[in-house]
């Protein structure tokens, strides 16, 4: 049994605990499973996933065949369940990122041609051009000079060793948005005027104010596939807004809005405004989920819902 040493600290008056915890051995990993009663299989298979996958990334994994509130497992518990859940997870991950860069390079061009012909090749360096408070702007700004610097392209590079003003790291809208993050995108677009923002999100087949919360979604939902991340059971922190139109509302479309199948079905409307063949997407990703959501507990932690596969919103 673990010892833990603990001490008062009078500076926010709790009882702090020291962590002491050892690292394991993948054998004593295993076992330490097998003694809280998950039965494995195929122990050299567990063990290769042990030391590929890692202990803590399974244990996300392993959640739903524990007893609640006990580090024990429930009868019948098994690696291989976990497995076949990981490998789901990440099968949808890799059709998530799929769809986001679809989105992205769609949502980064329509902006980058509406804003430039607007405002001009500098136009995001003047505060007047977009609604960030001056801070707001400033903040922005350095971020994407940042990522400018960072950047390794060769149209960077040329406008670095070419051309001395504006100096680098200003570059062209063009260029910033070639390689400003997905979430820099967003802030930008939040920031729109509102003409522009009725413009680009009318190209993009959205209402401007829907648009802008799918898009930051979209960054969102980027970054946790982007450190792999799990989607099946996420709450991804941000709610999807509901479109007014048909189908959306919370009574025709009873999923939650912050999780993953609501993801799917926003990422499939963004992706009609593509070059994505979004009905092949839907084609895939349908056979994913046909075959992954194999219980009730899977289906319901991905925020779907009985009767998905013949939703109107995913079969239009």
């Amino acid at each position: 049994m673990l010892k833990l040493a603990g001490f008062f600290c009078p500076l926010i008056g709790v009882r702090m605990t020291h962590y002491r915890k050892p690292p394991l051995s993948i054998q004593a990993q295993l076992e330490l499973l097998q003694q809280r009663g998950l039965v494995i299989g195929d122990a050299a298979n567990a063990k290769r996933y042990l030391q590929r996958v890692g202990y803590y990334r399974l244990m996300g994994y392993f959640y739903t065949q524990r007893v609640p509130g006990s580090d024990h497992f429930r009868e019948q518990a098994t690696f291989e369940e976990a497995i076949s859940l990981y490998e789901f997870d990440r099968g949808l991950r890799d059709l998530v990122m799929e769809a986001v860069g679809h989105i992205e390079i769609a949502a980064r061009t329509v902006l980058t041609y509406h804003f430039a012909h607007a405002h001009g090749a500098f136009g995001h360096l003047e505060p007047r051009n977009l609604t960030f408070t001056e801070q707001d702007h400033a903040d922005w700004l350095t971020g994407v000079e940042s990522e400018v610097t960072r950047s390794k392209e060769a149209f960077v590079r040329h406008y670095r060793d070419r051309y001395t003003s504006p100096a680098f790291p200003k570059v062209p809208i063009w260029m910033a948005t070639e390689v400003m993050s997905l979430g820099s995108l967003s802030r930008f677009y939040r920031a729109l005027h509102n003409r522009e923002q009725k413009t680009v999100a009318g190209e993009m087949q959205m209402a401007a104010p829907v648009f802008a919360n799918w898009l930051h979604v979209t960054s969102v939902a980027r970054n946790v596939v982007a450190h792999h991340g799990r989607l099946w059971n996420k709450e991804l922190g941000v709610s999807a807004v509901r479109p007014r139109s048909a189908g959306w509302s919370e009574r025709e479309a009873p999923f939650a809005p912050n999780r993953s199948f609501f993801l799917l079905l926003l990422l499939r409307k963004l992706l009609g405004a593509t070059t994505a063949d979004s009905r092949g997407w839907r084609g895939r990703v349908d056979a994913h989920l046909s075959a992954g959501l194999t219980n009730e507990v899977r289906m319901i932690s991905l925020g779907a819902a009985e009767g998905w596969q013949e939703h109107l919103l995913w079969r239009e």
